[in-house]
């Protein structure tokens, strides 16, 4: 199909389905409007009229009321009078306030005297007995033994229907107890309903609902309303619409149904602007297509024409010199330029591809990798390189387009590469890939070689290039067979270090059992001394008593006095340092093996300093060239840990330092340490050697100073372990700095999880705890 009549067909089917559509769309949303707006209308009417028949009910329930809260009426309920009803119940009362009855009824709902007048009658008569069964029976029907609240609405009565209204009857200031009721009402007939036609200027017309001639679907839309709710139905093809209300009595019964019709004058007009509007559009999208299309002849298609002419000049006759000319200054003009420029690319790119493939031809046939051009559908090679020649001992000639790929490889080997070949091929943008085979030469000897496979896109071509690797082959079977020499060898030397190391779990299970053998002897042994190590200082202290008294009665025995006492003293001495060797190793054995009771509470680091140096006080006492120091500020936060361990801690370190310094400043330092606490006690006394300042801290160690420890007293060489375990326990950390001869300074860090505004004001209580060490 030419653009031409394309471009006819194309504007006559867009003008065609623009028409339907915008008559689809008037139709459904336009002519539904004017239809919504009908029909509103006809509502709004139907509401018009039942809104003229409650207003009438309306003034009935006023005169109603004027006569029921009246005295005069009250008292005529309970003994009537002729006075009243000459006065009050005349003709001229039902003629004046358009009343067709008037009933009173006592409060048991029977009669007490009522007047009805029939339909064509001047004035009212009697009631009939079936009339006053009826109206008692509404009365008591409506109101029962109670009473209730005044009563208006429709009553259907053989006569027709009525307009009622029932109110009981009370005092003229409304209040009771009611006496009876008053019925007044009104004969609903033709002169009523042409009243409201009059009032409201709309065509009503009120029938009996059990006598209307409706369909099924209106009546019970009627039906299903709770009051007078208009019904409107309307078909597009009526001339007229249709409103409709449901009038109930004064029981909620289907009554009267009114009826509206109304002329069909808004929809009508709606059609009429629709045909109109799309006669317009008919005739602007005409007029439209027409200029476009004449437009479009001039400025777009000849001119494709004459460029059409022109390029296919230049594709038969494959005049790569020629150049299309369109003149104008718009985009079929810039076409040209841009299809004479791509000619100009395209003869530039003709050079250049004869050049890159005259390159690369030569590239392929002088590498120094062998290479070949296989077709995959014949499996002939298409091209060899000189390499490939060497490797083959077959010449160009007799390989391209003579060979196929087959011939140089074993069966085997064939059907890999074959399927290498096939799956490569299927791959949409296939990367290069190798694989390893064997090749066949013209002497049949067998050569490793290793095929990268690259396929040409859009082509049933690929390029074979081929690395030799038979001389790496004998070398990879060759450390092959050294590797299982090797892995033999290290199978043997695995075997004996397993059984080695077998022993050796063996002899360390035996070790750690020796451990607890001897942690559990110590233990024991050390409970076994306690008991006649301190009788034995019990009794040596009460030898030196009474030697006292008796140096004192006879003077005889002063010299051997002083010589047992000497030896007493020493007994003495050497059992409190035989118990505080075993008090130390008890403790250090309880942390070690979790035995350890920690009774950790809230201590002020203040409480901790002053405690530890009222223990140590005679220490420094003895040694007047001693000054102690303290640096301890008020704001530092309390600890919660156990108060007892803590000063075993501050105790053993102050003692060491008092028993090492002879002359000069020992100083507690304690300050904030980021979110921890740090604590120093640092002295001027003999130091400690470098060497020396981590052994310090193990069981039975003590600092190998030689001469300088000469006249000091020897300690049990454990109270710096109990304290590092201690101090382990909290997470802590301890250690010590010294230089020989300027004394030495030993720290303690705790953590700020060991601090009692970290921990929490409601855990420092009295509670022990019972943990293992760290």
């Amino acid at each position: 199909m030419g653009l031409r009549r394309a471009t006819l067909l194309l504007t006559g089917l867009t003008l065609a389905v623009l028409l339907v559509a915008l008559y689809a769309t008037s139709r459904f949303i336009i002519l539904d409007r004017f239809l919504s707006l009908e029909n509103e209308i006809t509502r709004q009417n139907v509401e018009r009229g039942v809104n003229a028949l409650m207003a009438r009910l309306a003034q009935l329930g006023l005169l109603a009321t004027d006569w029921a809260n009246w005295d005069d009426a009250y008292a005529f309920v309970a003994e009537p009078g002729e006075e009243f009803i000459q006065s009050n119940l005349t003709p001229e009362t039902f003629v004046h306030q358009s009343l067709d009855v008037i009933l009173f009824f006592d409060v048991t709902g029977s009669v007490v005297w009522g007047k009805f007048r029939e339909s064509g009658q001047l004035e009212p008569g009697p009631l009939s007995p079936s009339l006053r069964e009826v109206f008692e029976s509404a009365v008591q029907h409506l109101f029962g033994a109670e009473g209730g609240a005044p009563r208006e609405g429709l009553l259907l009565l053989p006569q027709g229907a009525y307009l009622v209204a029932i109110h009981p009857l009370l005092k003229s200031d409304a209040t009771g107890p009611h006496r009876g009721y008053l019925l007044m009402g009104r004969h609903f007939g033709d002169t009523e309903v042409s009243r409201l036609s009059q009032i409201t200027r709309l065509d009503i017309s009120f029938g009996l609902m059990a006598k209307a001639a409706l369909d099924a679907k209106t009546a019970d839309a009627l039906r299903a309303t709770g009051g007078p709710d208009p019904v409107v139905r309307t078909s597009p093809k009526d001339s007229e619409t249709a409103g409709y209300a449901l009038i109930r009595d004064l029981f909620g019964q289907p009554a009267l149904l009114l009826s509206l019709t109304m002329p069909r004058d808004i929809y009508r007009q709606g059609q009429d602007m629709l045909r109109y509007t799309l006669a317009s559009i008919f005739l602007a999208g005409l007029v439209f297509a027409a200029v476009l299309l004449a437009f479009l002849e001039r400025r777009v298609i000849s001119r494709l024409g004459i460029l059409e002419r022109q390029a296919g000049i230049i594709g038969i006759r494959h005049a790569g010199e020629r150049r299309v000319a369109l003149s104008g200054n718009d985009e079929l003009a810039r076409l040209s330029d841009s299809i004479n420029d791509m000619l100009d690319r395209l003869e530039k790119t003709q050079e250049a591809l004869e050049i890159s493939e005259g390159k690369y031809r030569s590239l392929f046939l002088n590498t120094a990798t062998a290479m070949i051009l296989v077709n995959t559908e014949t499996s002939l090679i298409e091209l060899a390189n000189a390499e490939f020649e060497r490797l083959s001992g077959f010449s160009r000639e007799e390989v391209e387009h003579r060979k196929n790929w087959k011939d140089f490889t074993l069966d085997f080997d064939a059907l890999a590469i074959e399927d290498f070949f096939r799956r490569r091929s299927g791959v949409e943008r296939p990367l290069p890939g190798s694989i390893d085979c064997r090749f066949l030469g013209r002497g049949k000897d067998i050569r490793y070689v290793s095929l990268t496979v690259a396929m040409i896109a859009g082509t049933d071509m690929c390029i074979v290039s081929m690395i030799d690797l038979t001389d790496r082959k004998w070398a990879e079977e060759a450390l092959a067979e050294f590797n299982r020499k090797l892995e033999r060898l290290v199978a043997e030397r695995t075997s004996a270090l397993e059984d080695k190391a077998r022993e050796l779990v063996e002899a360390n299970k035996r070790l750690l059992e020796l451990d607890r053998l001897k942690s559990a002897f110590l233990s024991s042994v050390s409970h076994e001394l306690r008991t006649p190590l301190t009788s034995i200082r019990g009794f040596a202290s009460l030898i030196r008593k009474d030697l006292s008294r008796m140096a004192k009665t006879s003077q005889g025995v002063t010299g051997k006095y002083v010589r047992i006492d000497g030896n007493l003293s020493i007994i003495i001495k050497e059992s409190d340092r035989l118990t505080m060797l075993l008090n130390d190793f008890l403790d250090l054995s309880k942390i070690e093996s979790g035995r350890m009771e920690w009774r950790d509470a809230r201590l002020p680091v203040a409480d901790l300093v002053a405690s530890g140096v009222d223990a140590v006080r005679g220490l420094f006492e003895e040694k007047h060239s001693i000054c102690l120091a303290l640096d301890v500020p008020d704001d530092l936060p309390d600890l919660f840990a156990d108060p007892d361990r803590m000063l075993q801690v501050l105790i053993n370190l102050l003692s060491n330092a008092a028993k090492f310094t002879d002359k000069g400043v020992v100083r507690i330092v304690a300050a904030r340490d980021g979110d921890g606490l740090h604590l120093t006690v640092s002295d001027e006394g003999v130091g400690v050697p470098k060497e020396d300042l981590v052994s310090i801290f193990g069981k039975f160690r003590q600092s190998s100073q030689g001469d300088m420890l000469e006249n000091k007293p020897r300690g049990t060489g454990l109270g710096l372990a109990i304290c590092r375990n201690i101090i382990r326990h909290y997470g802590g950390r301890i250690w010590a700095e010294s230089e020989v001869g300027q004394g030495s300074s030993f720290h303690i860090f705790l953590p700020g999880e060991c601090l009692a505004s970290r921990v929490g004001d409601g855990l420092d209580g009295p509670d022990a705890k019972t943990a293992a060490p760290s």
